[in-house]
């Protein structure tokens, strides 16, 4: 999978950084210099190599910016040909301006980072309804699920305040976070603050978290923060953290929570599930939405997972479920006996724009 994310940018960028080469040549004539001089060519050279290599780190916030200003150039060479084959003739030079300039590429782009910022900040509360005839009749559980904040992103501990507070307002059973609330550029003393207002969330079961990939700060040396560091800070917050590890909140109901799957020594789902009897409701508590097969033969009952952001800039999310990369990239899917939940994540990633889906959490509504 890591190989993809090296050979994807150099498959696309590689003709991409050729494109832009020729596009520059078109934009420098806007200003009388021509294609042929030694110094147009040199500048012509400089700027795509630039944009090629700061679109080459695909999770980077260039990225996003090279993508879609090159997929909206490309529109615009096939809206040119037909344009100038059976209207213009290539005597229009409005259209001639707007082509050459790239300037309806660059207020794309605009549009596209304004709606972006806008939508990340829009969180919505999405709902679902589980039932089982595992529970006994009449017996219900509220749960309230957290996952893929990405603190210091598009939200601080104060925006994380006011929405744990809705959350507690709604008496929820349980909080379950799943993941990534934390990630390499969350400063230290965000994250204790947070913990504290996590721990603080009122609930008849109490407050449950699994790592995801991002929490442990793998994906950088200088962190503020270990991740033994933040487990303690949660378990004195309150927070239990489970790492592969099996609690029974009620005799008919059980929440497992699991390393997260970048983790070595992470146990298998039979391990898990060993010793737990048949007819206990299992609800795991898993990062990455992977493994379904597996977690439906070993007798889970409900999957709650984040990680994917549903897709967080548009179109990554379905690619990724095309791939093979994450099985489900958003909502409430039902494999045999196992219902699975996908959260988008009540924020996001590397940069506070969201063009694929939208900022939750999520309220579970179990029942017989």
């Amino acid at each position: 999978m890591r190989l993809v994310f090296y050979l994807l940018p150099a498959v696309i960028l590689v003709p991409a950084g050729i494109y832009f080469y020729f596009f520059f040549r078109r934009f420098l004539s806007l200003f009388k210099l021509e294609k042929g001089r030694w110094y147009t060519r040199i500048l012509c050279l400089i700027f795509s190599v630039g944009c090629a290599a700061i679109g080459w780190w695909v999770f980077g916030l260039g990225a996003v910016v090279v993508y879609h200003f090159l997929a909206v150039c490309l529109i615009m060479e096939i809206l040119n040909l037909i344009l100038n084959k059976v209207w213009f003739h290539g005597k229009n030079r409005v259209w001639d301006f707007l082509y050459k300039s790239g300037v309806i590429g660059a207020a794309a782009v605009a549009f596209v980072f304004i709606y972006g910022f806008w939508n990340m900040h829009q969180i919505h509360v999405t709902e679902y309804d589980i039932t089982s005839a595992k529970l006994e009749e009449g017996e219900s559980l509220d749960i309230a699920v957290i996952s893929d904040l990405h603190l210091g992103t598009s939200m601080d501990a104060g925006g994380l305040l006011k929405w744990c507070g809705e959350i507690g307002g709604q008496s929820p059973d349980m909080l379950l976070l799943a993941g990534d609330i934390f990630d390499e550029h969350t400063k230290k003393e965000e994250m204790e603050q947070a913990a504290e207002i996590l721990g603080d969330v009122q609930s008849t079961y109490g407050t449950y978290y699994v790592f995801g990939n991002h929490d442990p700060n793998h994906y950088r040396t200088d962190s503020e923060y270990t991740a033994e560091e933040l487990r303690l800070t949660l378990e004195e917050a309150g927070v239990k953290v489970l790492e592969d590890e099996a609690v029974l909140l009620t005799p008919g109901v059980c929440l497992i929570g699991r390393k997260d799957a970048s983790t070595n020594g992470r146990g298998s789902a039979e391990v898990l599930t060993e010793g737990l009897d048949e007819d206990v409701f299992k609800i795991l508590l898993d990062h990455q939405p992977g493994k379904l097969k597996e977690n439906e033969e070993a007798g889970f009952d409900l999957q709650i997972s984040g990680h994917t952001h549903a897709g967080q800039i548009w179109p990554t999310g379905p690619l990724m479920e095309l791939m093979g990369i994450n099985e489900i990239n958003y909502g409430h899917r039902r494999l045999n006996t196992l219902d699975v939940i996908v959260s988008s994540g009540i924020a996001g990633w590397g940069y506070p724009v969201r063009t694929g889906g939208h900022s939750e959490y999520v309220m579970i509504h179990l029942s017989h």
